[in-house]
């Protein structure tokens, strides 16, 4: 595969940007990063448009396809992502376990007691990260305490990097709904899981303790207000001390904490938005906090004083080290970037089409359909090209078009993606001066090179470059698409 740099020209002062279909209906944005434990270098960036890798320390990233996951064109489900000690990647499903022990080149579904199952959050040990535990959440028509409706809760550990699963302690109170599950840094027999119970006006919200890795759940009640928010989140479990767990909630978010392993708990002022992002530093002394609207806030855990440090869009947040990791959006000046100084500069890391093209990898493996041509039935559908196409290219001068497989603006199409070519317009895709059928011309066809799959218009001004308050417009082409391996459609909560 050869080097494909999503590029893009600034047009004046607007930015273009296709939302498109690829990113499930939703704009293309990041909202986890995960990091290696194994090497430093390492870094993954879960987006709503597939997963991205780097292993050079964010110097260049490569793309994997929500396709290999087996996730459906209509799902919103962002899967939980974990790396482990050796290297291997774990993502969580609504149907199931995958893990990947070749960078996401291959994948493969955990079985045995997993299978099928609702994945609803797991967690890589700080403390030992071989081990990977989770817990799962699958509705059952005799699985409730009753023997009626309800779900089939239970928590799993892996202490081999994702390659077999046994289930630990007993299952949590089907009645509840769990969210999120984590081990104490400095105590791995400290289990915490959050839940809520029963809808509307009548929804309540409890933590789940266990100091005996499972055997035994102590449930205490934890703020929610019904009335403003849904459920209720752990963000973060304070490395040294066991009983300190900050928790956030969703919707008109408040941040909560206990420092006494949940039996009371303090609550702070409700957000302006939702909280999308939370992490504390590595030695638990301080706390950030963010949103979309609310932007970026740090306070010391000792006396949980916020100051406001950044307007960013935050999206989620992460420490690697002593580097504050963040998500945000091009508007804000990147997808991904790292701050040195507590929040209050960020060096951008990753831009939408600052993306060097899909992962590198065998013909054979499982992430070579995101660069095949899907044919059958009719449907012709490339991943690539319909990362270019949703992912948008500006034209100095011009109106906003969208990127556009190169083979089509070139005329050098295979015979598989020829046969395709009713299916799209190549004078209305291709850029301005090509002719679709094997030459370019003019300014703008001059300026296409090949790059891997798409066609690439270079021009003036990086895509960071344009202000916050600069107009957005959005523009999409329509795909025909089919996919392999149906899973539920689910939205993962980021966290």
């Amino acid at each position: 595969m050869g080097r494909a740099t999503l590029g893009a020209a600034a047009c004046a002062a607007v930015l273009c940007v296709a939302p498109g279909a690829h990113a499930n209906g939703r704009f293309p944005a990041s909202n986890q990063i995960v990091f290696s434990p194994a090497s430093p270098g390492d870094i993954v960036v879960r987006t709503t448009f597939g997963i991205i890798f780097s292993s050079d320390a964010a110097a260049t990233w490569r793309w994997l396809c929500e396709d290999t996951l087996g996730l459906p064109p209509t799902s919103n489900e962002d899967p939980y992502l974990g790396v482990t000690g050796n290297g291997s990647v774990v993502a969580g499903l609504s149907l199931g376990l995958e893990v990947s022990a070749n960078g996401g080149c291959d994948w493969s579904a955990a079985g045995g007691p997993l299978a099928g199952q609702l994945i609803k959050d797991l967690d890589v040990r700080k403390d030992n990260p071989h081990a990977v535990d989770l817990i799962t959440s699958t509705f059952g028509p005799m699985a409730g305490s009753d023997g009626g409706p309800g779900y089939a809760q239970q928590t799993y550990e892996s202490t081999d990097d994702g390659a077999h699963f046994t289930a630990f302690g007993a299952p949590i109170d089907p009645s509840a709904i769990v969210t999120t599950v984590d081990i104490a840094p400095s105590d791995p027999a400290r289990v915490y899981v959050s839940a809520f119970r029963g809808p509307g006006a009548g929804r309540t919200a409890s933590l789940f303790v266990s100091k005996d890795k499972g055997a035994t759940w102590v449930e205490h009640p934890a703020p929610l207000d019904p009335a403003s928010e849904t459920a209720l989140y752990i963000g973060a479990v304070d490395p040294t001390n066991p009983d300190v767990v900050y928790l956030r909630s969703e919707g008109n978010s408040r941040l909560s904490y206990t420092r006494d392993g949940g039996q009371t708990f303090q609550v702070m002022p409700a957000l302006a938005d939702q909280m999308l992002g939370l992490a504390l530093s590595q030695d638990g002394s301080k706390i950030y906090i963010g949103g979309v609207a609310t932007g970026l806030r740090v306070a010391p855990t000792a006396t949980m004083a916020f100051a406001q440090v950044s307007a960013l869009h935050i999206q989620c947040l992460a420490t690697h080290g002593a580097d504050l990791w963040a998500c945000s959006d091009e508007v804000s000046g990147f997808v991904a970037g790292v701050s040195q100084d507590d929040g209050k500069s960020f060096t951008p890391k990753l831009h939408l089409l600052g993306i060097e093209g899909p992962i590198a990898c065998g013909a054979k493996a499982t992430a070579a359909q995101c660069t095949a041509w899907d044919t059958s039935g009719g449907a012709f559908y490339n991943p690539f090209v319909g990362l270019c196409a949703n992912l948008g290219a500006c034209y100095d001068g011009g109106p906003a078009a969208p990127l556009t497989s190169e083979c089509f603006c070139t005329g050098a199409c295979s015979a598989a993606a020829s046969s395709a070519a009713s299916d799209y317009n190549a004078a209305a895709v291709c850029p301005s001066g090509s002719s679709g059928s094997g030459s370019s011309g003019g300014a703008a066809g001059a300026a296409s090179k090949s790059s891997g799959g798409c066609s690439v218009i270079e021009g003036g001004g990086a895509f960071g470059a344009v202000a916050g308050g600069a107009a957005l417009v959005f523009t999409a082409l329509s795909l025909r698409r089919r996919r392999r391996g149906g899973r539920a459609s689910r939205r993962r909560d980021a966290r």
